[in-house]
């Protein structure tokens, strides 16, 4: 993992990718068992906002928003 972030509810990595490689590592961590508090993750990319029910995906230029996302978030 590139970093790891902390909302109210959860340990969330994130990940940065420089390609449109897939995210071994990221799924890993999310699947495991190892970290109860892993609910989901987030892939900074060059692709589109999405979610695939293990992580959210996130344009590199939307970073500086995820804060406010996060806080959002419920």
């Amino acid at each position: 993992m590139d970093f790891m972030i902390r909302d109210k509810n959860s340990l969330i990595p994130v990940e940065v990718k420089a390609n449109n490689n897939a995210t071994i590592s990221l799924n890993n961590l999310i699947n495991s068992n190892l970290y109860k508090d892993i609910n989901y993750g987030i892939k900074l990319c060059n692709k589109n906002i999405g979610f695939n029910n293990k992580f959210y995906t996130f344009p590199y230029f939307l970073t500086f928003l995820l804060k406010k996302y996060l806080k959002e978030k419920k």
